[in-house]
């Protein structure tokens, strides 16, 4: 057999695998950031190409394949052919991907590798779920949680990730998150004590609802219209309010102080939240959200004993 000295390789090579000098002929998830006019006069577009395993930029400068690119207003399955090389205006020897060759995905053909996937067991965390909204003691607010999460919008919460890039980026991990929150949650309320553990377990599996109308469920999880205009956190509050106007169980009291878990869940307004935390119920679930998205960083593929620069937190961690 002819070996094969050309370093072009087709199929489901991982993109956290590229080196700089690879030529590469494969599907990817494909999404486009901007396209613009080079100062020699050409046209360029931009973006991100992504697998299950991570992303690097892309840059295309070929007229025909620019025009084609324009026209995607979503992240888009695509088979592209290109040169893997350094990119010369990153600073720190990034990687991006030159694109030569752009072609559709033919039916059949299999996208599954492009689908992130997370590290746990989504039967379990999906009876973990039932468990904790049965073991709500409060009618009201039992009730209100099952409304919330009945019908369509359960199904998709069990599908949909808690965010694109930051934190519990992959399939399921909505529900992965929520239920770590209210496991987290409920710990510190027995461990402190003196706080309402129903309002903490209903708030901590409510607080990211919002994001199943923020983010979208198709292909690479793009931002809606609405998400992008009102943010996970109001929508979250509208679908809670919306809810409990169904139902004559939930006390206005609870409800207000609901409300306020989900709207300070950021901790601070200068972190997005449109109230500050005032009440230990809210600073409870914060400070359960907020660990639970650091410790999902540290869940990476990178080999033990490594340093990787974290976009989220700004700063390097050692895995």
């Amino acid at each position: 057999m002819k070996k094969n000295t050309d370093d072009t390789r087709e199929g489901k090579d991982m993109i956290n695998e590229f080196k700089a000098g690879l030529k590469i002929d494969q599907i990817v998830l494909l999404r486009l950031q901007k396209v613009g006019n080079s100062s020699n006069g050409g046209v360029f577009a931009r973006g991100l190409i992504e697998d299950k395993s991570g992303c690097i930029p892309f840059i295309c400068f070929e007229a025909g394949l620019v025009e084609k690119l324009r026209s995607f207003d979503a992240p888009k399955a695509v088979r592209v052919a290109g040169n893997v090389d350094i990119s010369k205006f990153a600073g720190d020897m990034s990687l991006q991907l030159i694109v030569q060759k752009l072609a559709d995905v033919k039916a059949g053909e299999d996208i599954s590798h492009l689908l992130p996937q997370g590290n746990f067991d989504k039967a379990e965390y999906e009876e973990k779920f039932k468990q904790q909204i049965s073991s709500i003691s409060d009618k009201g607010l039992r009730e209100l949680v099952e409304e919330v999460f009945s019908g369509p919008v359960y199904k998709q919460f069990l599908i949909n990730p808690a965010g694109m890039r930051l934190h519990h980026a992959y399939v399921g991990g909505l529900l992965h998150h929520s239920v770590c929150v209210a496991e987290l949650a409920c710990a510190l309320a027995d461990k402190i004590g003196g706080m309402d553990k129903d309002l903490v377990l209903a708030g901590a599996l409510l607080h990211d609802v919002g994001k199943l109308k923020e983010i979208s469920p198709d292909m690479g999880f793009p931002y809606t219209t609405g998400g992008r205009l009102l943010g996970h956190i109001t929508i979250t509050a509208i679908m809670v309010n919306d809810a409990a106007a169904k139902l004559e169980s939930v006390d206005d009291k609870k409800l207000q102080q609901l409300l306020h878990i989900i709207l300070s869940h950021h901790g601070e307004q200068e972190k997005g939240s449109p109230v500050a935390c005032a009440t230990k119920e809210g600073f409870v679930v914060h400070y359960a959200d907020e660990i639970d998205a650091i410790m999902n960083q540290f869940d990476r593929d990178s080999s033990e004993g490594t340093w990787e620069f974290n976009k989220m937190l700004q700063r390097f961690l050692y895995l």
